[in-house]
């Protein structure tokens, strides 16, 4: 099953929320500019791909929605906000913090991980870049201040991946990356 990703507004107190609307299915975690006031809508406004030039908002969104009945969906990274529907981010303002989970941010490049001390800026997709030093090129710029492994392996009998001689788990695991906000002009 695909995974999306998942946010959490860890210290985002003061921000403020703005909704939106996408033209495609946007994960949460992931961070929008804005785009304008959306056709036939007075407080509701189009998600667009933010360049260095943008401000941006992180798509912080209530999971809600999914299948209930089987374990595996319950998972918040089996959610997305679909095309067409509203959904809830915040503004975001100096030295607030959030978390992503760490498919969120696209590395600086096959060898080199997502790790702490890394900054992150908007390059015209949903997902944040991690850079190695703070641009002065860019409207939004956050530092990555700590990683994160959450969730663990359960049994699943013979479905899931086999990890070792554990036999078969639904692996739960999520590594997430806590970012504080440097500027978002």
């Amino acid at each position: 099953m695909a995974k999306h990703g998942i946010a959490e507004s860890t210290k985002l107190h003061g921000c403020m929320n703005v909704s939106f609307i996408a033209t495609e299915d946007i994960d949460n975690g992931s961070i929008v500019a804005n785009g304008g006031l959306a056709t036939g809508y007075s407080d509701v406004y189009t998600a667009s791909k933010p360049t260095k030039a943008d401000k941006v908002y992180i798509v912080i969104h209530p999971v809600y929605g999914y299948d209930e009945r089987l374990a595996e969906e319950k998972n918040e990274d089996n959610y997305t906000n679909e095309s067409g529907k509203i959904f809830r981010t915040y503004e975001l303002k100096t030295d607030r913090k959030f978390k992503v989970s760490s498919n969120m941010i696209k590395a600086i490049d096959e060898s080199t991980p997502v790790k702490t001390g890394q900054y992150v800026v908007a390059d015209g997709t949903y997902k944040m870049s991690a850079v190695v030093s703070a641009p002065t090129d860019a409207n939004f710029v956050g530092i990555i201040e700590s990683i994160e492994e959450t969730g663990f392996p359960y049994f699943g009998s013979s479905k899931g991946v086999q990890i070792s001689d554990r036999g078969y788990v639904f692996d739960t695991r999520i590594l997430k990356v806590k970012i504080r906000v440097i500027k978002n002009d």
